[in-house]
Formats: C-alpha cells, sequence, structure tokens
C-alpha cells in the first residue's frame, strides 16, 4: 500500500516537470489507441496518472485509509493483485462507457478497495467530511448508486463509469476467490478422508494447518464481517498479518 502511494505521488510529480509533453496522452487510457495502436500498456499505466491534485490527494487517502486494513488481513501480496484487478475493471468499463475518452486516474482502484472494506467490515463507522458518521456498507451502496446516476447523466469529465467498474471487478474477485478456496477445502477435506495416502513432512503438515486456521477466519469474515470474529480468531489473524509483513 506504501509503495503504491508513493509511486503514485512520484508520477505525478514526473507528470508535472513533463506537462508539455505527450506524457499523459501516451500513458494515459485512450481505449481507441489500445485497439487501433497497440497501446496496450495503457491498461496499467493510466492508474497512476492524476489530473491535478487533489485528484491525486483523494485517491491516495482512499487507497491509504482503506487499503490499509485489507492489506493487514490479506498480505501485500494479494492486496496488489485485489488492486490491480480493480484498476484493470476501471479500464474495461472505460472501453465500453468511454471509448472516445481519455482516462486517468486510480479511482476504479479506489472504488474497488471500498467496496472490499464495505463486504469485510460492513458494519464499522465511517466519519463523511470527519462529521457524518455512516456504516461502510451503507456508505458504498450510496456511492455505487450517485455513480450510475452521475454516469448515465454524463458532460462531468469524471470516469464514473470507471469507478463502477473497479467495484464489479473487485465484487467479482472476491466472490471467485471465496468459491476457489471453497473448492479446495473441499478437495482438500476429501484427501483427508482417503484411507490410504502418503505421510506428509510434519514441518509441512502444520503450516498447512495454520493455513486452513487463517482461510476459515478469512471465510468468515467475508460472510459476516471481521467484527464478528472471537477475540482468538482476531489473535490469529494478527499473528498471521504480522509474520506474513515480515516475508
Amino acid at each position: 500500500m506504501k509503495k503504491l502511494v508513493i509511486i503514485n505521488i512520484a508520477v505525478f510529480l514526473l507528470e508535472i516537470i513533463l506537462q508539455r509533453t505527450n506524457f499523459i496522452a501516451y500513458f494515459g487510457l485512450s481505449p481507441r489507441l489500445v485497439l487501433t495502436r497497440g497501446f496496450v500498456w495503457q491498461l496499467v499505466t493510466y492508474m497512476f496518472l492524476h489530473g491535478g491534485f487533489w485528484h491525486l490527494l483523494l485517491n491516495m487517502f482512499i487507497i491509504w485509509m482503506f487499503g490499509n486494513q485489507l492489506e493487514a488481513v490479506w498480505g501485500s501480496e494479494r492486496f496488489l493483485r485485489y488492486y490491480l484487478v480493480c484498476g484493470l475493471g476501471g479500464a474495461i468499463f472505460s472501453f465500453i462507457f468511454a471509448f472516445n475518452s481519455l482516462v486517468i486516474g486510480a479511482s476504479g482502484a479506489g472504488y474497488g478497495i471500498l467496496l472490499a472494506y464495505a463486504i469485510m467490515f460492513p458494519y464499522n463507522q465511517i466519519y463523511v467530511w470527519g462529521i457524518f458518521p455512516i456504516r461502510a456498507r451503507n456508505l458504498v451502496i450510496i456511492l455505487a448508486v450517485v455513480e450510475f446516476l452521475s454516469g448515465i447523466a454524463g458532460r462531468s469529465g469524471i470516469a464514473h463509469f470507471a469507478h463502477l467498474g473497479g467495484m464489479a471487478a473487485g465484487l467479482i474477485y472476491m466472490k471467485s476467490d471465496y468459491r476457489a478456496r471453497r473448492l479446495w477445502d473441499g478437495l482438500r477435506d476429501l484427501w483427508n478422508k482417503f484411507p490410504i495416502k502418503i505421510k506428509l513432512d510434519q514441518g509441512e503438515d502444520e503450516e498447512n494447518d495454520d493455513q486452513r486456521k487463517i482461510d476459515s477466519i478469512l471465510d468468515k469474515i467475508s460472510k459476516k464481517g471481521h467484527e464478528n470474529l472471537t477475540e482468538t480468531e482476531k489473535r490469529i489473524l494478527d499473528n498471521y498479518s504480522k509474520n506474513d509483513t515480515k516475508h
């Protein structure tokens, strides 16, 4: 998360230095150029560009405030993968709804992070503008509706459907990842019930047992939210996140 923020800030400074060049046009997302000129790198590079200081500040605030907790639970590798998937989701929606436009910003990834936070911590209170309290789940629902209506209205200069694309990609990723882990757990249970199998190394058994505990806790978070964990489960998750950071 910290590295992503640093990279975005560094690229923004580079934008200022190269503002009289075609830097943004070359690395921002132009769906037409991707298809006609083969500028496929724009699918990734666009999410590190921003249209101004406040645009950058808002996106980095979202990534820092909500991404920090997701990374603590998931670990850095899974968080980065989710971030990029949401950014690509914003790019895909741009092909559909903004084919002739230039799209820049980490907002698609940011909105995906907000969605994941609302799924994992639905009842956490968020203070809008530091004043008005609202639960994370309700805030994300309201944001999704506002983005959709704003996108339909159009002509605002904001890629509203890219934001929705980030949320859609995040939702698909979280649901498919959850089902994949359930499938793997099912196969593992069948293997454990199989009467004849090769005995694995004891250290590997202990590692797999720890991973099963973590997967079970993450499944519970996905279904019921972080606040429904027991103190023991929270302690196990906290130790896991600390060890994962050391790796």
